[in-house]
């Protein structure tokens, strides 16, 4: 049977680490077009009262604002799509890295225009209104939810009759909360999401494209999911799954995914998976375990109230008493589509479990 060296799994896994250091630093990156648009928005209202202006003349200002801060939020992307197609290239260079550290075979390194092509003609794998969509349409209405906002909390202040002042706390928040509770706040969550997001897309269809140009030695791929308590339902569920390659899902599978996938090698090379593990973060601190351990195999060791923080404390006594193992517990967390299914859909599927569970 085909799998995962251990060796590429640690390297996977320490790789995703950094990945996700890369996306908090391009993430951080927005705090200067965020106070671009903060200051454009105070040049466009202070001094003014808005609720005197006639309709004709609230237009042009809703216009105009709207207008800035697309200009701002366009330099903001192309800013993203450059770090995108960058990361598309380390990447693809990276598994090939890590393939020669395994493998003693000389792999084929995909060009900059074959990695760049399928960042962005493959669709998002993201669950939710975002599934399906190409990066750059999903970056483009992402981006653009700030203007929106932004001429929407300025329209409903006229028509409330708010003080410019009251517009503008609205928009940037209050000094109080840190200035968290305004609409610029979520904008800069949402950008960080929409990075985050879009770099591990570049991510992931750079080393598929790897190995879709070395199947004779990659088979598979299997999915990896971090063995915390942060993990989300969608990926504590598929961690463990293996896909041929350029089949099933992949990173992100929703909106700031941390999971990551690895290769399965052809069986001639089932020998260096002999005593593999992976790493681990549970109550006491991180640590090892087995590599074909998976996450609710894992879970179902953790002590209760760690179980009961990563997935709730009913899903907790099901896996705990519900007499099933941890791969149909798996089964029972998904749809076919790979959407998260509730506790209700689950008793559904598996009434029995729940009566053992005295849920």
């Amino acid at each position: 049977m085909a799998s995962a060296p251990e060796q590429l799994i640690q390297q996977t896994t320490r790789h995703q680490v950094f990945l996700e250091r890369l996306k908090t630093s391009d993430a951080n990156k927005y705090a200067s077009f965020l106070r671009e648009i903060d200051k454009d928005i105070g040049r466009r209202l202070a001094g003014r009262n808005i609720t005197a202006f006639t309709r004709a003349r609230l237009e042009t200002l809703l216009d105009n604002v709207k207008k800035d801060i697309t200009i701002i939020q366009n330099d903001w992307r192309k800013t993203v799509n450059a770090d995108v197609r960058d990361l598309a290239v380390y990447e693809a260079e990276f598994e090939i890295r890590s393939l020669n550290q395994v493998v003693d075979y000389d792999f084929i390194l995909p060009n900059t225009n074959q990695l760049i092509s399928a960042v962005n003609i493959n669709p998002l794998s993201v669950e939710g209104p975002d599934r399906g969509k190409l990066l750059e349409p999903f970056m483009r209405e992402w981006t653009g939810k700030t203007a929106d906002r932004v001429s929407g909390a300025i329209s409903a202040g006229y028509y409330q009759g708010q003080t410019t002042n009251q517009i503008l706390q609205t928009i940037r928040g209050t000094r109080a909360q840190g200035f968290t509770d305004g609409l610029l706040a979520m904008s800069n969550k949402d950008a960080s999401l929409m990075t985050r997001t879009a770099l591990q897309h570049s991510a992931s269809q750079a080393r598929e494209e790897v190995w879709k140009a070395n199947k004779e030695i990659v088979k598979k791929v299997r999915w990896v999911s971090t063995l915390d308590s942060r993990t989300s339902q969608i990926c504590q569920s598929l961690d463990g799954q293996e896909y041929l390659v350029n089949k099933g899902p992949r990173p992100p599978i929703h909106i700031g995914c941390r999971s990551s996938v690895v290769a399965v090698l052809d069986d001639r090379f089932k020998f260096l998976d002999e005593g593999a593990t992976r790493f681990a973060r549970g109550p006491q601190g991180a640590g090892s375990v087995d590599a074909k351990q998976t996450y609710y195999g894992w879970l179902k060791q953790q002590p209760q109230k760690f179980q009961n923080a990563a997935i709730g404390p009913k899903r907790a006594k099901l896996l705990r008493e519900g007499g099933i193992s941890a791969e149909r517990f798996a089964e029972l967390q998904l749809g076919k589509t790979f959407e998260p299914l509730t506790l209700k859909e689950m008793r559904n599927l598996d009434p029995l479990a729940f009566e053992r569970a005295g849920i």
